[in-house]
C-alpha cells in the first residue's frame, strides 16, 4: 500500500466479513471468473455487461481486465463526509476485493491482483469515493501499477489473492 492508504488502513491489512460487501457486489464476486477468448481474467458479471472497446483497442491485455473489472464502490448510504464514510468505503472495498480474489482460480497462469483507490471526486472533487479493480500481472507487459508509492493523489492498496485469503474472515469469524 502507498503512504496515504498506510495512514487510512493502518499497518496491517484489517479483517474484513463478508457482510461488509454490499449485496450488489457480493453477488459480482459469487458469480466468479472468466478468461476470455484473449486469456484475460475478467469478473463474468462484469463482462456480460461490458460494450466498451474490445481488448485489440486497449494499451494490453492487463489495461483492458482493469477496465472491465473496475467499478466504483457504492456510497450513496454512507455519509456525505467524515470518519464513518472513510472507514465504512475502506471496508467495503477491501471486503469486495478479497471475496472477488478467493472466488478467483487457485490455479493461474498470471497472478491475480485487486486493487483499492480512496480519493476526493464528486461534481467539486469534495467528496471521498473509492474504486476497485483487478487486473493479472504478466511477464513482458509493464505492470498496472508500477511503483505503488508514485501515487500521491489517491490512496491505494495492491491485494493477492493470498491477502485476500488472510484478510477476509467468515461471518463465524475464521
Amino acid at each position: 500500500m502507498n503512504e496515504i492508504m498506510l495512514s487510512l488502513a493502518g499497518a496491517e491489512l484489517p479483517s474484513v466479513l463478508p457482510d461488509d460487501v454490499p449485496a450488489a457486489y457480493r453477488a459480482i464476486a459469487e458469480e466468479g471468473w472468466t478468461v476470455d477468448g484473449n486469456g484475460a481474467y475478467l469478473l463474468s458479471a462484469l463482462q456480460a455487461g461490458y460494450h466498451g472497446s474490445t481488448a485489440g483497442e486497449f494499451e494490453d491485455i492487463v489495461h483492458f481486465e482493469a477496465t472491465v473489472n473496475g467499478r466504483g464502490m457504492m456510497d450513496y448510504d454512507l455519509p456525505a463526509s467524515g470518519p464513518e464514510r472513510q472507514n465504512r468505503l475502506l471496508r467495503r472495498s477491501i471486503a469486495y476485493a478479497c471475496l472477488a480474489l478467493q472466488a478467483a482460480p487457485a490455479e493461474s497462469e498470471h497472478p491475480l491482483l485487486g486493487y483499492v483507490s480512496l480519493s476526493e471526486g464528486g461534481l467539486s472533487d469534495d467528496t471521498l469515493t473509492a474504486n476497485v479493480t483487478f487486473c493479472t500481472r504478466r511477464s513482458g507487459i509493464p505492470p498496472y501499477v508500477s511503483d505503488i508509492q508514485d501515487y500521491s493523489e489517491e490512496s491505494l492498496l495492491e491485494l493477492s489473492r493470498d491477502d485476500a485469503v488472510n484478510a477476509l474472515k467468515g461471518a463465524d469469524g475464521r
